[in-house]
């Protein structure tokens, strides 16, 4: 698809406060993560809880993708709280990922990415600057979703006219520039 009309894709708007996280919270994704871990040591084949890790994307569609995500500001990462949507598959890959580091060097490797400022009553790791966790310490779930629109972008196949991310809600708007393949880093 191409043209010289922006190709216009909506995402929602995440409009809230970012704050140090609150001690409370922080033991609490502390909790859940040693019953994480708990869960893993029970489990009877804990090789076969790693799931296939979602290929990330390339080129402008990369860019695009993540255009989305920095407009929206992480509205779908709400539901992370204090748990991450981490669980015993999670934990399966990262002790797969770092054989022999022990139960309390994982989860330290969890706490010590816990954003400075995350935004109230969303996922601890979700800070102004996106996700401080890396793709291999994050839900398969985190790393596979995308939005009802950032879904659509990629349902139209490869686009090389420019695109335009807009997040609303509540008559509140935040767009993205113009984006432009072989922009923005773009190696397509």
């Amino acid at each position: 698809m191409s043209g010289g009309d922006p190709v216009l894709v909506n995402v929602p708007l995440l409009d809230a406060v970012a704050e140090p996280p609150p001690h409370a919270r922080v033991r609490a994704l502390k909790k859940h993560l040693i019953g994480a871990l708990r869960d893993l040591r029970v489990a009877k084949r804990p090789d076969k809880l790693i799931q296939t890790p979602t290929r990330e994307p390339t080129g402008f569609t990369a860019t695009v993708l993540a255009a989305g995500c920095a407009t929206c500001q992480g509205h779908c990462c709400m539901g992370g709280g204090e748990h991450a949507y981490i669980d015993e598959r999670t934990m399966a890959r990262v002790r797969s990922d770092h054989p022999g580091l022990p139960e309390g060097a994982v989860i330290r490797l969890f706490l010590d990415r816990i954003a400075p400022l995350s935004y109230r009553a969303s996922c601890l790791f979700h800070g102004p600057e996106g996700c401080t966790l890396g793709r291999g310490l994050r839900a398969e779930l985190c790393n596979a979703y995308y939005c009802n629109g950032l879904r659509d972008f990629l349902k139209l196949g490869p686009v090389s006219g420019p695109v335009r991310i807009v997040a609303a809600r509540d008559g509140r708007e935040r767009r993205s520039p113009v984006l432009r393949p072989g922009e923005f880093n773009d190696p397509a």
